[in-house]
């Protein structure tokens, strides 16, 4: 990937898949759930609870790669090992478990796990919270939902499959909502360079779903085809703005296509519907790999060029957020901590953040920053 453990450039997590991805709906999974049935609430909703405070500091994880708060104030948060918790009451339960894998078979570095985690927009409603994992038979990644229950979650039911390829690396796996309530997923190229420019496969892009996992019929290139944008390495980062601005992070090459072998992270600030972006023709600022150039497609807003940063979880911070880093895009990295973006011409800027931001950051309704590192998720006020 190029970024759990801190090898050289390759490019964090990023999901292989031949083709298209194929949808498996109303299926019960392995993927275990917890058990306390939830009491009554003053709304009626046996499922709902009361308004929660989230976490007042910093609070021990493992490996938090996905952060996401509910709109009822309780931070979920996913344990790259298989385990999803909620801060709920005051302190950490666990929520649900998935059987995943983070390593290759005898125990070779490896960019699998649970990699993705998301709440249902219209979650006050229907208590939808997605995760998206690694399968422990190495050939398959999911999409999967749980209901929520007052902290505790049904059997989860299966809405997305994709090939995951028998590579450790480039799985991308970050999931998130969009303000269309459209289900937003990112996939690596699995090394497979060539493919991230081919809209009729699955790999190298950010794809969109309804929240059932179907394809809405108003994407880019026609019916079925889950595909939003393209042209992507391995996408690890991807935020929302309240007006709907998609920015996404790209973990740079290493070495495939004649490509250098570290550097060249990069961050787009705003993708477009069915917009194509320059891997594998040209990395970094439009530095060209092939005769053809770059195929008249942008280049990214930010590239680290020669440093390699391992570019992760991004968020959009509000005007009421932390000193510092308020209005601004910010994202984590495995290698630098938090970088904060100021967009600027030709190219966007950024300046160094909290340290602790190696694997996602979100905004909570306390208007903190929550963020995470291998042991802890830390909030910023």
């Amino acid at each position: 990937m190029r970024g759990w453990v801190v090898v050289a450039s390759t490019g964090l997590l990023t999901v292989s898949a031949c083709g298209s991805s194929s949808h498996v709906t109303s299926r019960t999974a392995t993927p275990h759930a917890s058990a306390t049935p939830a009491a009554a609430t003053p709304t009626g909703d046996p499922c709902a609870v009361p308004r929660q405070s989230p976490p007042g500091g910093d609070i021990p994880a493992y490996f938090a790669t996905a952060l996401a708060f509910a709109p009822d104030g309780r931070l979920f948060y996913a344990e790259r090992s298989g385990t999803v918790k909620v801060w709920q009451g005051g302190a950490a339960h666990t929520f649900a478990t998935v059987p995943t894998v983070t390593t290759q078979p005898g125990g070779a570095y490896s960019e699998r796990g649970l990699l993705g985690l998301a709440i249902s927009p219209t979650f006050a409603q229907d208590h939808f919270v997605y995760a998206f994992y690694s399968d422990t038979d190495y050939a398959h990644q999911h999409v999967i939902r749980w209901k929520d229950c007052g902290g505790t979650s049904s059997p989860p039911t299966v809405l997305l499959t994709f090939p995951s390829g028998g590579d450790c690396c480039h799985k991308g796996g970050r999931i998130r909502f969009g303000t269309d309530g459209k289900l937003y997923v990112t996939l690596g190229d699995e090394h497979s360079a060539d493919t991230a420019q081919n809209t009729s496969d699955v790999r190298g892009k950010i794809l969109r779903y309804n929240p059932d996992g179907s394809v809405p019929s108003d994407n880019p290139f026609g019916p079925g085809n889950p595909v939003w944008a393209y042209g992507l390495r391995n996408p690890f980062g991807i935020a929302f703005s309240p007006t709907g601005q998609l920015a996404v992070t790209n973990n740079g090459p290493s070495g495939e296509a004649g490509s250098p072998g570290t550097g060249y992270d990069t961050v787009i600030e705003s993708v477009q519907r069915g917009q194509g972006h320059q891997w594998p023709l040209c990395y970094g600022y439009s530095h060209t790999l092939q005769q053809a150039g770059c195929g008249g497609q942008p280049g990214p807003d930010w590239s680290s060029e020669q440093s390699t940063v391992v570019p992760t979880g991004a968020a959009f911070v509000d005007a009421q957020g932390p000193p510092g880093v308020a209005s601004h895009l910010v994202f984590c990295t495995f290698n630098r901590g938090m970088l904060v973006v100021s967009p600027g011409s030709p190219n966007a800027s950024v300046s160094a953040g909290p340290s602790g931001c190696r694997l996602d950051v979100v905004e909570g309704p306390d208007h903190a920053l929550y963020y995470s590192d291998a042991s802890t998720i830390h909030r910023l006020s």
